[in-house]
């Protein structure tokens, strides 16, 4: 408490405070029974005991009892509660019995990470482990293959070659009786969808396979084991909390750059001897927050996505060898990498779901130490939201983890890779689903069809190589004099690396020349490391092409969910002041011709009713401003981030939000799902607002499109409360131009 007082006080500074503190205990999972009474090997009850387990908890032994009898099962339990044992005891029984296990971790770093633990359960009991990914010499390769182990470590990513490209491999991957996928919350949108048609490769496309999933922060079903699996099982739940004390603390920013006060945050908490991690969900905001904390005598390192794999390695091994005191990073230090203990977390914004809150707070306090959790609430509609509410950002469910087994990018990357091992596929052997992505696969001249049968072609192998599970769509690379420095996915490179974009990459600072999308190169000079600014796009967004799959009447609104096809155009870019208190522009950039790019993906239409006495302009500002609020509902209701979802107004009432990712990735169903209570939060975030009629806590936007004009938020408080008394609306298409 001492602590907290002196951190309100520096907040002052700023004109911040600590708005809500929330202690969190929690106790052991219920206990089951002792190690030495149980029925397993005597070797493996002695290696158990030898590491402290000498009792096991309740759902450990449930979840063991299932795993021994070959069933499906998801083991749900917090933070440090056991997990990895629920699913490694039964495994290394079997395994002393011949059979074997892969178990699948999302990176390569998490699963070399768990190689030292699980060997501490494997002293004596003749049982081999070894780590297989794309660092594996040939020679370790090899042995591998002629001696399987008992227990194999890989990826996804490896998987999804090496089925496609190596004999050996799919020898060794489809001979074991048993697959564990850890970490399951970080399978969702296009990794999930991936992970899915990876089991089903591994199993023939619809065969049977023994799975076991494991996860702390996420809401699960039976019903998500089929859809993620493809497999029909049960879920086994510990607790839903981390084991030990935490502290949390909502940040009220009072209008300061979040970024600012996160990294004078960090600054404070690292003069305090408190080891720091601070997360955000942006590349590129990482880079900043980084350069700004030096201002504050914190010397943060940042760990993110699209540096060299050397630098986050690095990185991780100074926390860990304790000669870091902070780091900056974006959700890639999410999951259990051993990086040391860590003393306190600040999140420069509120995490795009409840699910990523608590695995991103389990981070502070392991090794039973009491952990501090920060996190800045901004002038965000949801941060507002949760302001006035700060008891309910705490009280939250889980939400289920969202991905889209429909969508037709990530087929056609299995599919080319399923027929590249087999060479040859007749069409009436394949589920539907398939067969349309091989029929988009021959279109595109990657595989070719004769009577009824898909072949391989010369084209074949080079997709195969070229794809990736971590995406769903083309990825830009970023070079400086000719040098690599970053990559980034479409579509949104199209806003980080449009000519004229300040570009931040190891905290250093560059300025995009060229943005060439045929060749997917973006060239990049040096700039000074402070330039003192920041760009946003202008862009707009045109819907091309919408088919049906489903339509449902909501408070009274037709509302359809589809497929869509949709173009964005960047025209130019608005440069802000890095330092000023609120957004202050610096000029404002337009191109000559517009940089383009259409995808596919998956969304929502819904027809708002008209006000007869709004002229256009008025009309426009209520869509407008709704289809905002409802996409910041998003992130209460569906589990959405800030960038997953988007959206586009029409004068006509219409109103579309839909998937940012290529192909979909499930979040804008979800929210077809649950718009009703999108609409009570949207009320609530235009009907509590003090402005006058539109600031950032209520109807902005920090992504728009048209830089937040046309927007009234009063306009969408009388829309959404007549949209709440339920009086029905008359379905048609949409009409006009689009807001953005």
């Amino acid at each position: 408490m001492d602590l907290l007082e002196k951190l309100n006080e520096g907040l002052k500074v700023f004109n911040a405070s600590l708005a809500h503190v929330y202690t969190e205990t929690a106790l052991d999972p219920e206990v089951g029974p002792e190690v030495k009474e149980v029925d397993l090997d005597e070797r493996l009850k002695e290696n158990l005991i030898a590491s402290g387990i000498e009792r096991l908890y309740r759902y450990q032994w449930e979840a063991m009892g299932l795993i021994l009898k070959d069933k499906n099962v998801a083991i749900i339990s917090g933070t440090g509660t056991g997990k990895t044992e629920a699913f490694l005891i039964p495994l290394l029984e079997k395994a002393m019995k011949g059979e074997r296990s892969v178990l699948i971790y999302p990176t390569k770093a998490l699963a070399r990470d768990q190689l030292s633990r699980i060997n501490n359960f494997t002293r004596s009991l003749d049982v081999s482990v070894n780590v297989l990914d794309g660092d594996v010499d040939r020679e370790t390769r090899r042995k591998i293959y002629e001696d399987p182990p008992e227990v194999l470590i890989t990826n996804p990513d490896m998987i999804h070659l090496g089925l496609s490209l190596s004999p050996d491999f799919r020898h060794l991957i489809r001979g074991a009786e048993h697959y564990v996928v850890d970490e399951m919350h970080v399978y969702e949108g296009v990794l999930g969808s991936h992970l899915r048609r990876v089991l089903d490769r591994i199993r023939e496309i619809e065969g049977e396979i023994h799975v076991v999933g494991a996860s702390g922060t996420i809401e699960a079903s039976p019903f998500l084991l089929n859809e993620l699996f493809g497999v029909e099982g049960q879920v086994v739940r510990g607790v839903s909390r981390r084991r030990g004390m935490a502290i949390h603390s909502l940040v009220n920013s009072n209008g300061m750059s979040r970024w600012t006060l996160s990294a004078y945050l960090a600054g404070l908490l690292v003069r305090e001897g408190l080891k720091t991690l601070v997360f955000v969900d942006s590349q590129q905001m990482a880079e900043r927050l980084a350069k700004i904390a030096e201002r504050f005598g914190a010397n943060l390192a940042v760990h993110r996505a699209g540096i060299l794999k050397e630098e986050r390695e690095e990185v991780e091994e100074k926390l860990r060898s304790g000669s870091l005191q902070g780091v900056v990073a974006t959700p890639t230090l999410e999951l259990g990498i051993d990086i040391g203990s860590l003393d306190s977390v600040i999140m420069a914004e509120n995490p795009p779901s409840y699910s990523k809150y608590v695995q991103r707070s389990g981070r502070a306090g392991r090794r039973n130490r009491v952990g501090f959790i920060f996190t800045i609430l901004g002038d965000s509609p949801i941060d507002s939201y949760f302001l006035r509410r700060p008891q309910e950002f705490f009280s939250r469910r889980l939400t289920p983890i969202t991905f889209d087994n429909t969508n037709m990018e990530v087929l056609k990357v299995h599919a080319a890779s399923y027929l590249l091992e087999k060479m040859r596929l007749k069409r009436e052997d394949l589920p539907d689903l398939w067969v349309k992505a091989m029929e988009g696969l021959v279109q595109e001249g990657v595989v070719s069809e004769n009577h009824g049968t898909f072949y391989a072609t010369s084209r074949t192998r080079d997709f195969v190589r070229s794809t990736s599970l971590r995406s769903s769509g083309p990825v830009v690379e970023v070079s400086a004099d000719g040098k690599k420095i970053g990559e980034r996915e479409l579509p949104v490179a199209l806003y980080d690396l449009h000519p004229g974009a300040l570009y931040l990459a190891s905290k250093r600072s560059y300025e995009v020349k060229e943005l060439d999308l045929k060749s997917l190169e973006a060239r990049v000079v040096r700039v000074k490391d402070d330039p003192g600014y920041y760009t946003k796009p202008l862009y707009m967004v045109d819907l091309r092409e919408f088919t049906e799959v489903e339509e449902r009447k909501v408070l009274g609104l037709p509302v359809k969910y589809g497929e869509m096809t949709l173009t964005i155009s960047v025209i130019g870019y608005v440069i802000y002041d890095a330092y000023s208190r609120k957004e202050r522009t610096r000029g404002r950039v337009e191109y000559e011709d517009p940089i383009s790019f259409t995808y596919k993906t998956k969304g929502l239409i819904i027809k708002h009713p008209a006000v007869e006495e709004w002229d256009l302009m008025s009309s426009m500002e209520a869509y407008h401003a709704t289809e905002h609020v409802l996409i910041s509902a998003g992130r209460v209701v569906a589990g959405a981030s800030m960038t997953d979802l988007s959206g586009i107004s029409y004068p006509s009432g219409h109103v579309v939000i839909y998937d940012s990712t290529i192909g979909g990735s499930g979040v804008s169903r979800l929210l077809y799902q649950r718009l009703e209570s999108a609409y009570d939060i949207a009320l609530d975030i235009v009907k509590n607002c003090d402005c006058e009629d539109g600031c950032p806590k209520c109807v902005y936007d920090p992504y728009c499109g048209n830089n937040n004009r046309v927007l009234s938020r009063r306009k969408s408080m009388r829309l959404i409360d007549l949209v709440l008394k339920g009086n029905e609306v008359e379905d048609d298409s949409p009409k006009g131009e689009s807001v953005r």
